[in-house]
């Protein structure tokens, strides 16, 4: 049966007095894109319509909707006998002295002709994050019921979707071990398991073009993921005591997981790229097909509108290996995947659907649910079906893409977003300043690693709807920058007064990074009057001050002097500016202490033994 649903909206603020609408079938197929696009632009089209039902529409209260429907059997003359093709269809609603219109399309599947394929991709992300990993509140939220990685998996599970998985929601679940919310754990092995084609995203899903466009040969990765890892959270592995011969004792070993295993969405091959829609063209594709380094060859996907022609799936450009995906049958799966009006997301489908009839690619067919933030599962599932279920269409996955016969084409240049690449360039002038301060670290990459992944989520590309919010972002991220490249330094003081010929110094150092810092502290007299040892190495913790005492004789008994210090790393790299400390030698002040401190002493003993004489002259004495 064929049931055609319209839905009203009353927007003002006075009742829509009850009406009726009729619904009317076209009974002759539009056989070309023009005249598809002539009915649904403007419902112009010289086709006879019947009649299919005239249905009563109640009172709809000021700002609420209301929605009715008629079915029509399949043995109804009206489509029995219909011709395989796509019908427009519409529908006048009449309500008091109004009358409004809407008007959709139907397909009509042909059968009996060989199956075209079609790829469906879909990408999996967590929307946009300002932190380089994801937080366990983060995830716990993400993966319970409701959240939007939950939705996205139980939308594409089930389905022939080829996945996009970003690798941050992965490496974060599992560098969290056994501390990992429940309900991640969950998520993580039902996406290892779902049977998907499916390919990893950059990082962050960061965006490609504007690393490209900011000089980058090549995107960026993550090169460690320490900073992110906690042994506690993972389990000991024991010794292997039937080993022969028998091994020393020693304590069971903690085996944190490797980068791959971090960064594994199953996919079967790598160097896969996929920028954002309307992001990237000739210039990223070029880039990018010359990536060396990966196992597999480099492929790039490009929305059609960068594509100078009407070639199919795979395509070649400039030796640049392509996906090039219909970005106009693209569109109508992310509007539909997107609303929540079941009606609305219906008639976006039945368009989808009546291009797709009409098209003849000259091999598969590649479409994507584009990325989008606040979708449900039932709206992107929907969506999914719709591309994947195609009357007269198979599904392939991307190496059935790849396989069929490239088409050379000529790509259209496309602008990097300008603010993106200001930001690239700025947090690359500032990585020297935090490899310097990453320094005085044992392991460097807990700094450095830790940053370079905040900022490729940074340049998510779930943050291009959303400038305020990044532009926030990306400041909190400046003033983290500048907190930690003056992470530890030395903590100014007023002047010293040296009262005696030798004696410690106490200096204060500072760190306000989160992890244990070593550095050392180089002392230099300002001039011959005093001898110093010249380095110390310090320990501070993590967010903590460490007083560092370094011993200092003077070689005159007094005058004026300084001490210039200098913080360095143990790889000798200058922290900080050098302070300089003005000391007042008073090494006289030792011998006159002396003198007094003898006076006094013993001034208290010839007190103490008048004393005692006396007391023992007024004791009584015996008979």
């Amino acid at each position: 049966p064929l049931t055609l649903t319209m839905s009203a909206d009353n927007p003002a603020g006075d009742a829509l007095a009850a009406g009726e609408a009729t619904f009317e079938l076209g009974t002759r197929a539009l056989s070309t894109r023009a005249s598809l696009d002539s009915w649904l632009d403007s419902g112009a089209g010289a086709v006879p319509f019947d009649s299919v039902g005239t249905i009563d529409v109640p009172q709809i209260a000021a700002e609420q909707s209301a929605s009715v429907s008629v079915s029509v059997a399949p043995d109804d003359a009206v489509i029995e006998d219909l011709e395989p093709g796509v019908y427009p269809a519409r529908v006048a609603y009449e309500t008091g002295e109004q009358t409004v219109r809407a008007r959709t399309v139907i397909v009509v599947p042909r059968s009996g002709e060989p199956a075209q394929r079609v790829g469906v991709v879909v990408p999996v992300t967590a929307g946009p994050q300002s932190t380089g990993a994801l937080g366990a509140d983060a995830l716990r939220e993400l993966t319970a019921d409701g959240g939007a990685l939950r939705e996205q998996l139980d939308a594409v599970s089930g389905t022939d979707a080829i996945l996009a998985v970003d690798p941050a929601i992965t490496a974060s679940i599992r560098a969290l071990g056994k501390s990992a919310p429940a309900d991640a754990l969950a998520w993580l092995d039902e996406l290892m398991a779902l049977p998907n084609d499916r390919f990893a995203l950059q990082y962050g899903d960061a965006d490609i073009a504007a690393q490209i466009g900011a000089g980058e040969a090549s995107p960026a990765r993550v090169p460690s993921y320490a900073a992110y890892l906690d042994a506690a959270n993972f389990e000991a592995t024991p010794a292997d005591t039937d080993a022969t011969p028998a091994p020393t004792p020693t304590p069971d070993q903690v085996v944190l997981p490797t980068l791959g295993e971090l960064f594994d969405v199953g996919a079967d091959r790598d160097a896969v790229y996929w920028p954002a829609t309307g992001t990237a063209g000739a210039e990223t594709a070029t880039a990018l097909g010359a990536v060396t380094g990966t196992d597999d060859a480099p492929v790039t996907l490009l929305p059609s509108s960068v594509v100078r022609s009407d070639a199919g799936a795979h395509a070649t450009a400039g030796g640049a290996d392509l996906l090039v995906y219909n970005e106009d049958f693209s569109t109508l799966l992310a509007d539909a995947s997107t609303t929540g009006d079941a009606t609305e997301r219906g008639s976006a489908l039945a368009e989808y659907t009546a291009r797709a009839a009409l098209a003849t690619p000259g091999g598969p067919l590649l479409v994507t649910v584009d990325r989008a933030s606040g979708r449900s599962e039932a709206a992107l599932r929907e969506a999914i079906r719709a591309a994947t279920a195609l009357p007269g269409w198979t599904t392939t996955d991307l190496s059935g893409l790849l396989a069929a016969d490239a088409a050379p084409v000529q790509l259209t240049s496309v602008a990097p977003d300008a603010d993106r690449v200001a930001m690239i360039a700025e947090f690359r002038d500032a990585r020297a300043g935090l490899s310097r301060i990453a320094g005085v670290l044992d392991d460097p990459s807990l700094l450095t690693s830790s940053e370079r992944a905040t900022e490729l989520q940074l340049l998510g590309n779930a943050w291009l709807d959303d400038r305020d919010g990044w532009d926030a972002a990306v400041q909190t991220q400046r003033e983290r920058i500048a907190t930690w490249t003056d992470g530890v330094a030395l903590v100014p003081g007023g002047p010293i007064t040296l009262a005696g010929s030798s004696a410690p110094l106490v200096f204060t150092v500072r760190n306000d990074l989160p992890w244990p810092a070593r550095v050392d502290l180089l002392a230099s007299p300002g001039d011959a009057r005093l001898v110093i040892e010249s380095t110390t190495e310090v320990e501070i913790g993590a967010q903590q001050t460490s007083r560092v005492a370094i011993p200092v004789s003077a070689l005159v008994g007094s005058g004026e002097s300084s001490v210039d210090l200098q913080l360095r790393t143990s790889a000798g790299v200058e922290i900080g500016p050098t302070e300089t400390i003005k000391v007042s030698v008073r090494a006289e002040w030792e011998s006159v202490a002396l003198v007094i401190l003898s006076v006094l002493v013993s001034a208290l003993l010839v007190f103490g033994v008048v004393r005692t004489i006396r007391r023992r002259r007024r004791m009584p004495v015996d008979a």
